[in-house]
């Protein structure tokens, strides 16, 4: 028997200088659904929001899970709960926005297969950002903003033209997966897929 979903969301509106939603479900039209934590202004009207999904888990601290980088980054950027390669909630919220990470499919709180850089990947990514455009804090307008996976899984999604979405920023982020990252020249090399994936992904 399978194990039953439970909504395990909770909400902090005092802890911080911002709201911090915590395990918010998002369905998918897949049938599936995604958690991910919402991170908004305090006592804001409607807000544009800032969408990241990955695979290095929504709840762990960039303080964590990179020590030494955490250590040379600018303390404007450093709040409670800074992450890995995404827009810090601290800053963005402070600046007008709302800040939606979710945990990639099959990793964190969200159930189902991890199936990193694949089409069902940006098909999820894609109802996220719809999601967020329609909530009530929310503008309807989003924004995408991240390094590396993060950045590169903005070309992807932004092609499928999710409703809501009005800018992107992809920071040092592919474009072309199957050359830029495992056949450069054509020629296999894939060493970094392979630190990449037990190092960043599979840790989360």
């Amino acid at each position: 028997m399978p194990n039953e979903y439970r909504d395990i969301v909770t909400v902090d509106e005092t802890s911080f200088d911002y709201i911090f939603e915590q395990n918010v479900t998002v369905p998918l039209v897949s049938g599936g659904r995604i958690r991910c934590n919402v991170y908004r202004p305090r006592g804001a009207g409607p807000v544009p929001a800032i969408v990241t999904y990955g695979p290095y888990g929504k709840d762990t601290h960039y303080q964590d899970f990179h020590p030494q980088s955490f250590a040379e980054v600018s303390p404007q950027h450093k709040s409670a709960h800074a992450a890995w390669e995404t827009p810090d909630p601290g800053f963005w919220t402070s600046h007008g926005y709302a800040v939606v990470r979710a945990d990639e499919q099959g990793l964190g709180q969200s159930p189902g297969v991890l199936d990193t850089m694949s089409r069902d990947t940006s098909e999820a990514f894609c109802d996220v950002i719809e999601w967020a455009a329609g909530q009530a804090w929310s503008s309807g307008k989003v924004g995408l903003l991240g390094i590396s996976y993060y950045a590169g899984s903005q070309w992807r999604v932004a092609a499928r033209r999710p409703k809501g979405l009005a800018a992107m920023v992809p920071w040092e982020g592919m474009s072309d997966y199957y050359r830029d990252r495992c056949r450069h020249g054509g020629i296999l090399s894939n060493a970094f897929i392979w630190f990449w994936w037990n190092r960043q992904v599979v840790t989360n």
